[in-house]
This record gives C-alpha cells, sequence and structure tokens, in this order.
C-alpha cells in the first residue's frame, strides 16, 4: 500500500459505511482544504486512491481531503 494515496485516517469509516461501487471500492466525491472536489474518485477497502476518473494519477494531495461523499 502506498502510503501516498491514503485518504486521511479521520475520513476513512465514512468511507467504509458508503455502499460500495464494486467489491472492497467505494467511488465517491472528494471536497479539499482549498474547496475544491474531485469526482469519480475510486478508493479500495476504505483507505486508498486507486485511481481518479480513468487515471491512476492522483491530481491533488490526498492529505488535503476534507470531507467524503458517496457519488
Amino acid at each position: 500500500m502506498n502510503q501516498d494515496r491514503l485518504i486521511p485516517e479521520a475520513l476513512q469509516e465514512q468511507v467504509l459505511a458508503m455502499p460500495e461501487y464494486q467489491y472492497g471500492v467505494n467511488r465517491i466525491r472528494v471536497t479539499l482544504d482549498d474547496g475544491s472536489q474531485f469526482s469519480d474518485v475510486f478508493v479500495a477497502w476504505g483507505n486508498e486512491i486507486v485511481k481518479v476518473g480513468v487515471s491512476e494519477e492522483i491530481p491533488f494531495d490526498p492529505s488535503t481531503i476534507v470531507a467524503v461523499e458517496r457519488q
């Protein structure tokens, strides 16, 4: 597991409580500390971002995520 791809620990339980998009994967929208939002963020096992949209590159710093919501 790549530590640079982890969502903040305080938000992981919220992601785990959401219905799964696929087995072990949640599709969420994240809000960053500057107010910007990213959709189609795919998170495995409630903590690791595996892709954003169709890209495996993450266009933001996961440590700046302040809110998550089901998509």
